[in-house]
């Protein structure tokens, strides 16, 4: 069981957000499920699961910054304005936090609207929508993933974003969604997302039953991968043995893990002689060609690692003053 949060309703469905402090900001996110968590309840998202969400609404506000989250955040303004000129199009900031008039769990940070003067001269958020059609998120790759981006001016984006583009368009009212993404910084490319109503409803619907079933009412949902397992059972009670049939679930599970660690162990040994053999083809060169093509380069690298043996033998008090204990739970088949 986690932790249920008290979900207070802040005034009004449009929270201005330029004048919040970063931990202000990450606070108000936690009132609400947001267009970026919206894809890991599905079970879409390569990033983060329907358990990392849980998490992130209902225990104490951190952010786990990293390089990437970084240059996408500078480079934002850059591919802002890329798409601006080569679309033609007028976008604007909006600094608003926006919530849905309805779904009240429903929120929505977009990254620039459209400006449509046929609707209005500028874009605000009134009586429970936009005041345009059409939104813009942006978005930086690495040319690692840059595949799985579709034609340009398709609507062929990574599903994790085709639900984000989505659920904006559901709690803001709009019809259509750009995406301009900055591939590798180098390739850009941009895609135009129309509103799918029935899709819309399935996301609100998963959501609802989320933000009510789990996060208000304290049930965490299931781990689905490794690490959110360690992070769900974290210790173990002393002196306590779960003794289980030889033809229960758990004992059919515990047979699948150690048939698969089998497997590891022999595709490991096999890896090894196959890398063995190819050394000893490729010698002393550099590289591997196979009909002019290159497929594999063998070189010496140089690294520099810590001696941390001979500085506990040199300088053991500042050795000592510089470990840091960690605990972690270690599975030992027997």
């Amino acid at each position: 069981m986690g932790t249920a949060i008290k979900f207070e309703q802040p005034d009004g469905n449009a929270i201005k957000t330029s004048n919040l402090s970063r931990d202000e900001w990450l606070e108000l996110r936690q009132s609400g499920i947001g267009g970026s968590d919206i894809a890991a309840i599905l079970g879409v998202s390569p990033y983060a699961t329907a358990y990392d969400v849980y998490q992130s609404k209902t225990q104490p506000v951190s952010e786990d910054s990293n390089e990437f989250a970084y240059w996408g955040t500078v480079l934002e303004d850059v591919v802002a304005r890329e798409f601006a000129k080569r679309s033609s199009l007028k976008v604007q900031n909006v600094n608003f936090m926006m919530r849905h008039p309805v779904h009240k769990f429903a929120v929505a940070n977009i990254d620039r609207a459209v400006v449509n003067r046929d609707i209005a001269g500028n874009v605000r958020y009134k009586d429970g929508k936009l005041t345009t059609d059409q939104i813009v998120e942006i978005k930086t790759a690495s040319e690692y993933v840059g595949k799985n981006w579709g034609d340009e001016d398709s609507d062929e984006v990574p599903d994790q974003y085709q639900c984000q583009a989505q659920w904006y368009m559901g709690v803001t009212g709009v019809d259509v969604c750009h995406m301009a993404v900055l591939i590798g910084g180098n390739k850009y490319r941009q895609y135009r997302i129309e509103r799918n109503q029935d899709l819309i409803d399935v996301l609100f619907e998963t959501a609802h039953d989320f933000w009510f079933n789990n996060v208000l009412a304290g049930v965490e949902p299931d781990a689905t991968t490794l690490q959110n397992a360690k992070d769900k059972y974290p210790r173990h009670d002393p002196d306590t043995t779960l003794d289980v049939a030889s033809d229960s679930e758990t004992a059919k599970v515990f047979e699948h893990y150690e048939s698969l660690k089998a497997q590891e162990k022999e595709l490991k040994t096999a890896i090894t002689a196959a890398q063995t053999d190819l050394i000893c083809q490729i010698q002393n060169n550099e590289t591997l060609a196979i009909d002019g093509e290159v497929v594999a380069t063998y070189k010496t690298q140089v690294s520099n690692r810590f001696d941390s043996k001979s500085f506990k033998t040199d300088m053991p008090e500042l050795a000592e003053r510089y470990t840091k204990q960690s605990e972690s739970r270690v599975m030992r088949v027997k």
